[in-house]
């Protein structure tokens, strides 16, 4: 079970007494070099996973875009009406997509220049971005599901923006441990959510396929190319004859596409999990100023950008 999340808006100057907070955190402060590597290396461990859940939001923003799509052609082919509630309630998603993209990506950002930033002291700037960040989650209130994960959220910033004007580097530490941790905790509450919106997608898109299928207006003839292909044979102009024939040979592609298209978004989604919990192990171990196991970034995290390509590949 992960622990709980923190959403970053974009940072730009980082004074110095953030970076002690940070790095307090992360063990830089009270211990010896290997734990300063192990912060290090945690760091930018947890920019590339907040990284990989700003691209996979992103990802959702894509199928959010192209859903869209999909009821405006239902709308003009199958007279489906695409209603004005129904947009709005697409705008909202996709609003909602959009929030959650760029708070991941700014907590990657934060992330990366944790061991870069020197300079100044002041105290009222790391209050300022803090408290701009407890705006953001105020943004994500619609969804009610998560609203303790993001009253949590909003605690940490909190005992952040105290502890940091106050120089109390513990509990600094764990407000950002808390912070961290909680971004996968988040994650695990809206879930359901998001596979909602893969589920529907998917089912629009095959109803639409199969319904373009029935209308005889597709060009099934690539479906001969596996057997042609393998002896340098290619397609006539009467091919297209065969469009009747291959129909039902039309209908399983779809039906198997979209399981296919299901069963890879449900490996991302549980990779994604994975990756966020696995990030929160470790940067609890290096808060408590124990070595850290990997150096690099969960493995879980290549699966994920992977899924990312194909969704943006369509």
């Amino acid at each position: 079970m992960a622990r709980s999340l923190r959403p970053h808006s974009a940072l730009r100057s980082w004074p110095r007494i953030l970076i002690c907070a940070v790095a307090a955190c992360l063990g830089l402060l009270s211990a010896g070099c290997k734990t300063q590597q192990d912060a290090l290396a945690a760091a930018a461990q947890m920019s590339a996973t907040a990284k990989c859940l700003s691209d996979y939001y992103s990802a959702l923003g894509t199928i959010l875009a192209q859903t869209d799509q999909l009821y405006s052609l239902n709308e003009a082919v199958f007279s489906k009406p695409y209603t004005e509630a129904n947009r709005e309630l697409m705008k909202s998603n996709r609003d909602e997509i959009a929030r959650r993209a760029q708070l991941a990506a700014d907590f990657s950002t934060l992330a990366a220049i944790f061991g870069k930033l020197t300079g100044s002291t002041a105290s009222s700037d790391v209050s300022a971005s803090a408290l701009k960040l407890q705006t953001q989650i105020d943004a994500l209130a619609s969804r009610k599901e998560s609203a303790g994960e993001q009253n949590e959220l909003k605690a940490a910033l909190s005992l952040l923006v105290s502890a940091v004007q106050q120089g109390k580097e513990r509990e600094a530490a764990r407000a950002i441990d808390d912070a961290a941790a909680g971004l996968a905790k988040l994650f695990e509450k809206e879930t359901p959510a998001w596979n909602s919106i893969h589920t529907v997608y998917t089912q629009i898109a095959a109803n639409a396929a199969q319904g373009l299928v029935d209308k005889g207006v597709v060009d099934e003839t690539p479906l001969l190319k596996t057997a042609l292909d393998p002896f340098g044979l290619a397609l006539s102009e009467q091919a297209r004859t065969l469009n009747k024939d291959l129909a039902p040979a039309a209908s399983r592609q779809i039906a198997q596409r979209r399981q296919a298209l299901e069963d890879s978004y449900s490996r991302a989604t549980a990779d994604m999990q994975k990756s966020l919990d696995e990030m929160a192990r470790r940067i609890h171990l290096v808060a408590l100023d124990k070595p850290m196991d990997f150096r690099a970034p969960p493995i879980t995290v290549q699966n994920v950008e992977k899924w990312v390509a194909l969704i943006v590949s369509f």
